[in-house]
């Protein structure tokens, strides 16, 4: 910032203009992967989990191929992100309580609220993910369900952000790659097997942490974490691991899970080179700017587009795709847009002002 250039006639310094535009730029190109992460959340929810939900495909089957060539990388892209954007607006020394207090309700009041709609419709919508007995609706909130599981990890993992930070942790380079080595360690040890009975999504949020933090790291320690010689070790590593991932799942129709040396190893270099090299794609951007929302509501959507073929006799597995997918990324920026004039739904359902 030394530099002097005057700043009569509405111009601003050099120094500051050219962060500002690297700024922007980035910006842009982060709300685009963010928009690429929602189309692979939603292609995945569209093709199903397995052979009984979603398209109702096979192993073999070119879309569950597709589904598991992407599987370590969809909410490991969403969560790297997220902490590449929160090193903008971190949790500063004095502050904390207030930042924790304005996370907990922009994610907390959704989970509570959308998970609790979810679950109604589920008990009256044929064919739903997520049917369970009235009775036991009080598990919704504490124990992972459906795809809210990711809301109770993330909320946890802030809170461990935020106690990092109060504990200067992540202060300089050092600490934080000693942080992010343990929390890869504890990714790598905790099982996730267990996860899917795991109190609040403890499990999964282990699972998340080293991405978040390595987002975190990209941002904060860039001239370290986004150096050229250590992208280039990334992109050597992804496309290799994604090769090894894909032939074992051509050959041998296996997928590694979750947790595991290679899944890890596709996250963090994937991650690392989609955002130091991935263009600004305006399509793109736009849907990332409703990504919050895109991930709360797809279900939503596409299993609507869903009834709508079925009730029409329209069985074809292409066309299902393509209306799901459609269905699950426009609907619910439309759906946002609704809302914008409704300030409590707004606060209740997306956690926004």
């Amino acid at each position: 910032m030394g530099d002097t250039v005057s700043t009569t006639a509405g111009s601003l310094p050099a120094g500051i203009e050219s962060r500002r535009a690297v700024l922007s730029d980035e910006s842009l190109r982060v709300e685009t992967l963010r928009g690429l992460a929602c189309v692979l959340l939603v292609a995945f929810h569209v093709i199903g989990s397995h052979a009984t939900s979603g398209l109702h495909v096979g192993q073999d089957s070119v879309y569950r191929q597709f589904a598991n060539l992407f599987m370590h990388l969809r909410m490991p892209l969403f969560t790297f992100l997220s902490g590449f954007v929160y090193t903008y607006r971190p949790a500063l020394q004095g502050q904390m309580g207030a930042f924790a207090q304005k996370k907990l309700i922009r994610l907390l009041l959704p989970l509570i609220c959308v998970s609790t709609l979810y679950f109604l419709v589920a008990q009256v919508a044929p064919d739903t993910t997520g049917k369970m007995p009235l009775h036991q609706v009080w598990r919704i909130y504490l124990f992972p369900y459906v795809h809210f599981w990711f809301l109770q990890a993330i909320i946890l993992v802030f809170a461990g952000v935020v106690l990092l930070e109060s504990l200067q942790l992540l202060a300089n380079m050092r600490r934080f790659g000693v942080v992010l080595a343990i929390a890869m360690l504890l990714h790598l040890y905790v099982r996730q097997r267990n996860a899917d009975i795991a109190l609040f999504s403890w499990v999964e949020a282990i699972y998340l942490a080293p991405f978040f933090l390595l987002g975190l790291g990209a941002n904060r320690f860039r001239d370290v974490v986004l150096q050229p010689a250590l992208i280039r070790g990334s992109v050597a590593c992804f496309l290799g691991a994604m090769a090894l991932h894909f032939s074992t799942i051509a050959a041998h129709g296996a997928v590694a899970q979750p947790g595991t040396a290679i899944g890890l190893l596709i996250g963090v270099s994937g991650a690392l080179t989609l955002v130091y090299f991935f263009p600004h794609l305006r399509a793109l951007e736009l849907l990332g700017a409703y990504s919050f929302t895109i991930y709360l509501f797809h279900p939503f959507f596409v299993a609507g587009s869903r009834a709508v073929l079925k009730f029409a006799h329209v069985y074809s597995t292409q066309l299902g795709f393509a209306v799901g997918l459609l269905a699950g990324v426009l609907g619910p920026p439309i759906l946002e847009h609704a809302l914008r004039g409704m300030p409590l739904p707004r606060r209740l359902l997306l956690g926004q002002r």
